[in-house]
């Protein structure tokens, strides 16, 4: 038992039913009871495009003629032949007149099965896929040329397939197609395993030979203690390299601390430096390696009103710690860096009425004359570094 497609069928039959006009493209209208079926053949009668149109409980589809007509334009076809199928008993008398309103200069007609090889008694003139599927393709040959459609139909039997899935008992005598893909990959797989195992035993057998070649596998032991002993005194001498290296750290340099002061107070910013000093002590701790260190900035003088802003703002924990890191950007100096864990950074700055202020004309005032400024300012800036800060001071002795 199988089940066709009876469109498909029926198409098979055009090449021995009519033919169409040589060079022109031509629509099938395959009528039956509950769909109409649509097939649109180019010049070289190839199928180009085939769709349903269901009746919807009507005699025809109603829109047939606006699905013939735009089909055809879509498909850039002028003026196609018309071929009416009737497959569902008696024809319907106006479908021809109806499709020759939409294509006046096409020509428009129906088949009749009773003058086709497909006619035979026993069975009605609109009931024609059996015989066409029982009919030897060769037995009555068309008087034109086959299309690749055609062609491919009888030759390959696309318009025959069966519609009904294989039954289970048989599908499962025979291997699936990826069933068959497995085995294949299977073999391959098997292959190249074996051509792996191969090159990983050759490579194996080089290794060995290489190791066996190196100066390491014919070592004596005796020398292994003159290698310690070198070693040992690379160790000791590196030992002393990162000793002298820690000691002659950069930790405050003067011209790092004299930048310090131009940025802190900068030229024309209103402020009159009397006195500076930078002192260094150890923050020693016993029985470490390491000691922490203070570092201190004591800075007086005098300031004007355009200066309070300034040195309200260095006296801040932001402020300062802006400054300082502007310092370590600008000379290099890691000693400045204020993003250094064990390290803070405290300032204090103490301003009062300058007594000896004189108030002068504009013209008259004088930047060196202490006497015209208004305030004066001390300015104190700790630095704390602990003992785990990368510049810690070693104490131990140089081994």
């Amino acid at each position: 038992t199988q089940a066709l497609s009876a469109p498909l069928v029926a198409l098979l039959a055009i090449p021995r039913s009519i033919r169409p006009t040589e060079g022109r493209p031509f629509m099938t209208v395959l009528q039956y009871a509950m769909f109409t079926v649509l097939a649109f053949f180019n010049e070289h009668g190839d199928l180009r495009l085939i769709r349903t149109l269901q009746h919807r409980g009507a005699r025809r589809p109603s829109n047939l003629r606006h699905a013939a007509s735009t089909t055809t334009a879509a498909l850039e076809f002028v003026d196609p032949d018309v071929l009416l199928f009737p497959l569902a008993g008696q024809a319907d008398p106006g479908l021809a007149a109806d499709l020759r309103v939409v294509f006046p200069s096409s020509r428009v007609h129906e088949v009749d099965w009773a003058t086709t090889p497909f006619s035979t008694a026993g069975l009605p003139s609109h009931a024609t896929e059996p015989m066409v599927v029982a009919l030897p393709p060769d037995a009555s040959p068309p008087e034109w040329k086959l299309s690749h459609t055609f062609a491919v139909f009888q030759s390959e039997r696309w318009a025959v397939q069966n519609f009904l899935p294989t039954p289970k008992e048989i599908a499962e005598i025979y291997p699936a197609r990826s069933e068959m893909r497995l085995l294949r990959a299977i073999r391959m797989i098997r292959v190249g395993i074996a051509a792996c195992a191969v090159l990983s035993l050759a490579w194996a057998f080089f290794q060995i030979i290489d190791v066996i070649r190196r100066p390491e596998w014919t070592f004596d032991p005796t020398e292994a203690k003159a290698v310690q002993q070198r070693l040992g005194g690379l160790n000791s001498q590196s030992q002393r390299v990162e000793h002298w290296d820690n000691l002659l750290e950069d930790r405050s340099k003067a011209w790092a601390t004299m930048e310090l002061l131009c940025r802190l107070f900068p030229e024309r910013g209103g402020v009159l430096v009397k006195n500076f000093a930078h002192t260094v002590r150890p923050d020693a701790i016993p029985g470490q390696a390491k000691v922490g260190f203070v570092k201190e900035w004591k800075i007086s003088g005098f300031a004007r009103e355009e200066a309070v802003d300034r040195l309200n703002s260095v006296s801040t924990r932001e402020g300062i710690s802006s400054a300082f890191s502007e310092i370590a950007r600008i000379t290099g100096n890691p000693a400045f860096r204020t993003d250094v864990g064990p390290r803070s950074l405290i300032s204090n700055v103490r301003m009062q009425e300058n007594p000896g202020f004189k108030p002068r004309p504009a013209e008259e005032i004088s930047d060196d004359d202490p006497l015209t400024y208004p305030i004066t300012f001390d300015l104190t800036i700790t630095q704390r570094f602990e003992a785990a800060d990368p510049l810690a001071v070693n104490v131990a002795k140089a081994p």
